[in-house]
């Protein structure tokens, strides 16, 4: 078996797409027993392993599952991920919690189990250094993330855009902003008299917290923040149904969070990322382990749990030189 590096779908993909015509038609699969598939880092996966994955998926998806070497090639090397991490676990002596009979996931095999315990020693075990120094870096490379928005009340008149023509819209948002404009303290009656809003029942228009972020859409909230004192009209606002004028009712400044405020939870969010990127790092260094993959099996695995026709005119990348 030639060895192959990382990307096993590289090496494969040609193979199982020129294979596509004959493996069309029904062949004898291979017998599950101890065939080696691939084999890394003293891992093996095979073809009975494989037969376990497919036990998962429904038998009338599974001809269309493996008819991708983008998923065989995903299936193989999580498997041998899985069995590289559980060597580990039996190495040093992990065991996995044992579950409950009949609990949910109750029949994940030993495997899985065993890698998911590795992980989760390996997170535990991680030194987490000192993140002071960086802590304060990320805070004034982005202290706008750290602002307390300011009390935003504002109420509205809605004009659909469903319910009326784009320029019927208009002409009645345009209306309303100029009799806005000309008698602010009536705006309650523009609500009541032209808006489309079917909470205005009880909201009266009303709408608070607009600069709390991802509330509101960000033209309406840009339009908001441009009001200046209590009474001001903005020109009309466009938003993906329906126009809008605003009228501001109330507001505060924002407030700028000091460091001291925000540290926990800035090097809370560090330590995290600290701990993903060494758990992404060793996952990639087992996953980079040199390969040996038996083509032929490989192949096989295409029609192994049903035929299916090959995709005329589709080919692999590999196969046509990009």
């Amino acid at each position: 078996m030639p060895p192959i590096r990382s990307n096993l779908i590289a090496a494969l993909c040609l193979l199982l797409w020129m294979s596509g015509t004959v493996a069309a038609q029904p062949t004898a699969p291979p017998a599950a027993g101890s065939s080696v598939v691939a084999s890394q880092g003293g891992a093996t996966v095979t073809l009975a392993d494989i037969d376990a994955f497919a036990q998962r998926i429904p038998v009338d998806k599974r001809p269309g599952f493996f008819n991708s070497p983008t998923r065989i090639e995903g299936v193989i090397t999580n498997l041998l991920l899985q069995k590289q991490l559980a060597a580990e676990a039996r190495k040093a002596g992990i065991k996995p919690d044992p579950k409950p009979q009949g609990a949910e996931g109750a029949d994940v095999s030993d495997e899985a189990a065993l890698a998911k315990a590795r992980m989760e020693r390996f997170r535990a075990d991680l030194k987490i250094p000192d993140l002071g120094e960086l802590a304060q870096e990320e805070y004034v490379a982005h202290k706008e993330d750290y602002v307390v928005p300011g009390k935003l009340t504002v109420r509205h008149v809605l004009i659909s855009t469903r319910s009326r023509s784009e320029a019927d819209a208009r002409t009645l948002a345009d209306t309303v902003e100029q009799e806005a404009k000309a008698h602010p303290d009536r705006f309650d009656a523009l609500i009541e008299k032209y808006s489309d809003d079917p909470a205005k029942a009880t909201s009266h228009g009303v709408l608070e917290q607009v600069g709390e972020k991802g509330k509101y859409v960000a033209a309406f909230v840009r339009a908001a923040k441009a009001l200046a004192k209590p009474g001001d009209i903005s020109p009309v606002v466009g938003t993906p149904f329906a126009l809008h004028v605003i009228q501001l009712v109330e507001r505060t400044p924002d407030r700028q969070q000091s460091f001291d405020e925000v540290k926990d939870d800035i090097l809370k969010r560090l330590a995290s990322r600290f701990v993903d990127k060494a758990v992404r790092e060793h996952a990639d260094a087992l996953r980079n382990l040199p390969m040996n993959a038996d083509p032929a099996l490989v192949a096989s695995l295409r029609t192994r749990y049903g035929a299916v026709a090959p995709v005329p005119g589709e080919q692999p990348k590999a196969a046509a030189g990009k």
